[in-house]
């Protein structure tokens, strides 16, 4: 009996809690789905496109390095097992070549995976920028609608479409900030600076 009542309990706590979220969910609440706006924006599209241009042909040819390496490395192990004997050592010959041609597949690799974890850091460095760009339209719309918070939609249960702002944010998006980077910024590069009016008057002189 005690088991059933605490779990009771449990249920009218979490239907009391529930039961308080449509007075926040109301026109105050604004939602963006940002798997939408890394999709759809310019910014994205934009995006998208520098990386394949950039990485697709890198991608390719080590892709194809690795391969062709490991099964050189395949063929060089059935090659051992078939000239070792029990009792006896692989000839020196056949060791030099596995390792070797080891060597060469874990070079090989080593490589795909330098090209792949740089084409990843650039896509975040896009979505960084995308996120970063995407703040102030977010906080205009939110002006403009008289809300109190605009959130991601992935952080809600459940909203409201007439709440979500998306299609707002990614047109005004892609009229303000249509092309981002791809080069990621090297750890501990100073940003760069816009010079003030009066920097600006000083450089003049």
């Amino acid at each position: 009996m005690t088991k059933i009542f605490k779990s009771a309990l449990l249920v009218a706590t979490a239907a009391a809690s529930f039961a308080a979220i449509p007075a926040l969910a109301d026109s105050s609440v604004l939602v963006v789905d940002f798997d939408q706006v890394f999709q759809n924006s310019a910014a994205a599209k934009s995006g998208t496109q520098q990386l394949r241009t950039k990485y697709d042909g890198q991608l390719s040819s080590r892709r194809t390095a690795f391969q062709s390496a490991a099964q050189a490395y395949n063929t060089q192990v059935e090659s051992a097992k078939k000239v070792a004997k029990p009792g006896t050592p692989i000839p020196a010959a056949t060791q030099s070549a596995l390792q070797q041609a080891g060597e060469r597949a874990q070079a090989a690799e080593q490589s795909l995976q330098e090209i792949q974890q740089e084409v990843n850091q650039a896509a975040a460095y896009v979505r960084q920028q995308i996120i970063e760009h995407a703040g102030p339209v977010a906080e205009q719309i939110r002006a403009e609608r008289k809300a109190a918070i605009v959130m991601s939609k992935d952080a809600t249960l459940a909203s409201d479409p007439a709440a979500d702002v998306t299609t707002t944010l990614v047109q005004r998006l892609d009229a303000s900030f249509p092309t981002p980077s791809i080069v990621v910024p090297q750890q501990g590069a100073a940003p760069a600076t816009t010079p003030t009016p009066a920097t600006k008057a000083t450089q003049g002189r």
